[in-house]
């Protein structure tokens, strides 16, 4: 009977509320902690500026039709397989942005002769062209200015290869990532917005590479969350009388 008794007694303490909400709640204790530290910071930050929104040039560059010479009926007898041509302004002078199946080429728009790809020169100049008050620091400098043509880093996809890395040394060491092909900026990074994407890897649970939502952690870790608010509630109601 005592055996009985014991055993009853365990069960009874094992499946109590209170031993189901202290027991979950120091496992989940760090999870719940860095929820809310991460969650903050999302709240927080304004997600413009997390984005690089602010990080334009000044004043676009206006094309005059005067330089404009090359007709670009010709341009598409030179390229029948083009499948979009426009015409942009590059670092003043007017281009055309012809668009391929494998790759993308400037064309000059004067002469419709293809240009050569981005020179370091004007990866720099095209990255200084970003520098104003309302964007990157006019008194940070660029410390390093590196050609990407194989490997991509983690912040910039595999398809925008090659490229120039542009750092700046202002707060956020703001990096731009310019295209070798067509002059474009395709990504726009600071340590403001790595700070995110660490953050949200820590939020999602997911430590790999921080997309997957549904990863089977977060969802038990979320479920076991719920059974300890629950078990903390069924508690708070079993004690009512203590605070009444």
């Amino acid at each position: 009977m005592n055996h009985k008794k014991n055993y009853r007694g365990v069960v009874s303490k094992v499946t109590s509320a209170q031993f189901i909400h202290r027991w979950l709640m120091l496992i989940l204790a760090i999870p719940i902690v860095i929820w809310g530290f991460t969650g903050s910071y999302f709240v927080l930050m304004d997600i413009g500026f997390i984005r690089s929104d602010h990080i334009a040039v000044e004043k676009s560059d206006k094309i005059n039709p005067l330089s404009v010479s090359y007709p670009i009926s010709k341009l598409y007898q030179d390229f029948p397989d083009a499948k979009s041509i426009n015409v942009k302004s590059l670092l003043q002078q007017a281009v055309y942005h012809v668009t391929l199946t494998e790759k993308t080429i400037l064309v000059s728009a004067q002469s419709g002769t293809q240009l050569d790809a981005i020179t370091h020169e004007q990866a720099t100049k095209i990255a200084q062209s970003f520098q104003h008050n309302n964007a990157i620091s006019p008194s940070a400098s660029i410390v390093a200015a590196k050609l990407l043509v194989e490997q991509a880093p983690a912040e910039l996809a595999s398809r925008h290869l090659p490229v120039w890395q542009v750092v700046f040394d202002d707060m956020a060491k703001t990096t731009l990532y310019i295209s070798a092909q067509t002059g474009d900026v395709v990504t726009k990074r600071h340590e403001y917005w790595r700070w995110f994407d660490l953050f949200w890897k820590w939020h999602i649970m997911d430590y790999d590479e921080g997309e997957a939502i549904d990863n089977a952690l977060l969802f038990y870790s979320a479920i076991g969350s719920f059974i300890a608010v629950f078990a903390g509630c069924v508690l708070l109601w079993q004690r009512r009388k203590r605070y009444c």
